[in-house]
């Protein structure tokens, strides 16, 4: 999988737009440091917009939590523990019908935001990796158990592909490309690789011809 991406560095970084995949991250990066996140409408809205936060219609109440939760622990030093997160921002209803839902990406991305060098999980990456889908009909401590199980795979093997250089082509190509900075991490150049890879195959890069198995 990891041969593939660098094989198709070239194809994966022409999908991606400075000002929608790049820009707005490191403006969130420097703005959270000098505001009140639980305040400011404008880094929310783009923090909702980037980590594509508005397709699940998340209800105000949540929303506010979540915000609340990122600006009480930004300054705090970590490892702060997305499932830990992710269970306590359950007890807040995801939706104005009352129903409560387990945001297992969000919190992951909240981690992500005070410590760039911890994985985003998203569906993307489940895909990528084959990780095993919660069901909607397993019990609160199963699915936190999921989650546990799927982030720390994460970040053991982020780390792993780190060590052994085995993106270290198309993660060198993507800072010649982009000149980005110490501040956007090898771990987020992984993420972002992965996510635009997974969504070139999705949208039928293998059955065009754009991409092929060796």
């Amino acid at each position: 999988m990891y041969a593939l991406i660098n094989e198709n560095a070239r194809l994966i970084l022409d999908s991606i737009a400075v000002d929608d995949d790049i820009q707005p991250y490191i403006w969130l990066l420097k703005r959270l440091q000098v505001t009140n996140v639980a305040g400011d409408a404008e880094f929310q809205a783009k923090y909702r917009r980037y980590w594509q936060m508005n397709q699940a219609r998340l209800s105000p109440d949540y929303l506010s939590a979540y915000f609340r939760h990122l600006q009480r622990i930004k300054h705090f030093p970590g490892p702060h523990d997305p499932v830990s997160i992710a269970q306590r921002l359950h007890s807040i209803p995801t939706q104005r019908s009352g129903r409560l839902s387990l945001q297992f990406s969000f919190a992951s991305k909240l981690v992500h935001m005070v410590s760039p060098r911890r994985p985003v999980y998203d569906s993307r990456v489940e895909r990528f990796y084959f990780l095993p889908a919660l069901s909607a009909n397993e019990p609160l401590a199963e699915k936190l158990g999921r989650f546990e199980a799927s982030y720390g795979f994460l970040e053991r093997e982020y780390g792993r592909v780190l060590q052994a250089g085995l993106l270290e082509p198309a993660i060198r190509a993507f800072r010649r490309r982009f000149n980005v900075g110490k501040d956007y991490t090898d771990i987020k150049i992984v993420d972002t690789l992965i996510w635009k890879y997974t969504d070139l195959l999705l949208a039928g890069a293998i059955r065009d011809g754009a991409v092929s198995y060796a």
